[in-house]
Parts: structure tokens; sequence; C-alpha cells
């Protein structure tokens, strides 16, 4: 079984800044710094579950531990490519279900922005993803 979580980081709309990971045995939090621009809707996260054979499992959870306070957060169900960064996989170019996350930042709105997102990556383990967000116009 695979299943994985990461922060999209796509060059055209966003810009990574910095990352941090730390991690005890059942869980770990990652922090990413991005740029986004001002009431444009960005890729934030991914997450699938799939078998050996690239086929869908089910939906892994998603849940929304801070809300940004200057945008919003949606989390839907759409396919999607499972590429893992700097990781190549036999999946990578078959097109899955999984659970997607996409920020918003308030119509012109320029500033910090921030929001936390949980989910699991292995049995019985948690991925605690913080995203810090600047957004310009």
């Amino acid at each position: 079984m695979k299943n994985a979580f990461i922060f999209l980081i796509l060059a055209a709309t966003v810009i990574p800044l910095s990352s941090c990971t730390t991690t005890s045995e059942a869980s770990r939090r990652q922090s990413e710094s991005i740029t986004a621009r001002s009431g444009v809707r960005t890729l934030v996260a991914k997450n699938w579950h799939i078998d050996d054979d690239c086929r869908h499992i089910d939906y892994p959870a998603i849940h929304i531990v801070e809300r940004p306070q200057h945008g919003r957060l949606e989390i839907v169900h759409e396919p999607l490519f499972p590429k893992l960064d700097g990781k190549a996989s036999k999946c990578e170019k078959t097109r899955v279900n999984g659970v997607v996350g996409y920020y918003t930042a308030n119509p012109g709105y320029t500033g910090k922005d921030r929001l936390v997102i949980r989910s699991p990556y292995e049995e019985g383990k948690t991925e605690e993803g913080v995203l810090n967000v600047t957004v310009v116009k």
C-alpha cells in the first residue's frame, strides 16, 4: 500500500521559501512557506491511498486543524497524479482518485496568512502540515 501527503509547490503561482520537518514515532510535522496571489485559487496539498498496482483504495482524511484567517481552504476529492517530491514512482503518470487542498486568499488581501492540516501517512501515523502564506497582488 502506498499513502502519501505532500505540499505541492507550483512554480507558476507560488514560491517556496523554507521547509522544516520534525518527527516522532507516531507523527511528523512539516512547515512550508509559499507566496500566493490575492484571490487566486492555489493548490497546496495532495493526498492519495493506492495499492502497488496504482489502484485507488480509499480517500485519505485531511483534517483542518487551523483555518486561514484571510482566506479559505477547500478540501476536495479529484483525480491527481501521485508524484512525490524528489522520488520516482511507477504510479506518477497514472491519474488516481485523491484528496486535494486549495487555498484562496480573500480578494484584495495582501499580507501573511497561515493554515494547518493533518493527514495520515502510514498505518497509525499522522503528518501535520503548517503552511505559512505570503499573499501578494
